[in-house]
């Protein structure tokens, strides 16, 4: 759970075992209100991390690379829904 600001590197070295594997990297989306549409964000096995948006007004052509600090703005702008997340996934374990 991501109550606090500093919760969210133990939530990015956790990444792998919140998100889905596709086979060369794991990968957590995020629906988007405004715009209406999705935001995925990707770590690969070497560590770095990519995102991708894709809805009503505009899709990314590639994955753009993230830097730490964003993705750490990112995480918190969405610490209710990744909560969710985390909850449903371990009420199903």
């Amino acid at each position: 759970m991501i109550t606090r600001i500093n919760e969210i590197a133990g939530f990015l070295y956790d990444f792998e075992r919140y998100a889905q594997l596709d086979g060369t990297k794991y990968f957590f989306t995020l629906n988007t209100v405004s715009p209406n549409g999705t935001l995925t964000i990707m770590k690969y096995p070497e560590g770095h991390f990519t995102y991708h948006r894709k809805n009503e007004n505009y899709w990314d052509i590639k994955e753009i690379p993230i830097e730490q600090d964003m993705l750490s703005e990112i995480i918190w702008g969405f610490r209710k829904t990744i909560n969710e997340m985390i909850l449903e996934s371990s009420i199903a374990l």
